[in-house]
C-alpha cells in the first residue's frame, strides 16, 4: 500500500519514534525498518527501532507478528477477553486436565477454581 508516511524521533529521547501514515499515528509500534533505494519507492516495514525522522511518500509493510514471548502472551490475553466464548473454552480444557490428571490443591478447591488460578497465570492476571 502507497501512503503518506511520517517517522517522527522525540526530541528529549532520541530512542522514542512515532510512526504516522496518512496523517494518523500508528499505536504499539514495536519496530520500524526504513528503506531508500535510489529510482525507487521508499519501503517502511512497521513492526526495530530506527533513528531518523522521516516524511513522503512510501511503500509501507506491516509486521503483525509478535517478536518476544511476551508480546504472544498479550495477544493471547487480549484475545481471551475480547472472546469470552475462547476464555470460557481455555478454562474448560484446563480444568479437564486437572481433572484428568487428579490435580488438587486444598481440600475444598475445585478443579474449577485451580484452572482459573492457572489461566489468570498463564494472561498475567495473577
Amino acid at each position: 500500500m502507497l501512503a503518506n508516511v511520517k517517522i517522527e524521533q522525540d526530541k528529549q529521547n532520541e530512542m522514542i519514534h512515532r510512526v504516522f501514515v496518512n496523517g494518523e499515528k500508528l499505536k504499539r509500534v514495536n519496530h520500524i525498518d526504513l528503506n531508500i533505494d535510489v529510482d525507487e519507492a521508499p519501503q517502511v516495514n512497521v513492526g526495530i527501532v530506527g533513528g531518523c525522522d522521516f516524511e513522503g511518500m512510501a511503500d509501507i509493510h506491516f509486521d503483525y507478528s509478535p517478536h518476544t514471548v511476551k508480546e504472544a502472551c498479550k495477544i493471547i490475553r487480549d484475545e481471551l477477553f475480547k472472546h469470552g466464548d475462547l476464555y470460557m473454552a481455555f478454562l474448560a480444557s484446563i480444568e479437564s486436565s486437572t481433572r484428568e490428571q487428579k490435580v488438587t490443591a486444598l481440600p475444598f478447591q475445585s478443579e474449577r477454581d485451580i484452572a482459573d488460578k492457572i489461566l489468570q497465570r498463564i494472561i498475567g492476571e495473577d
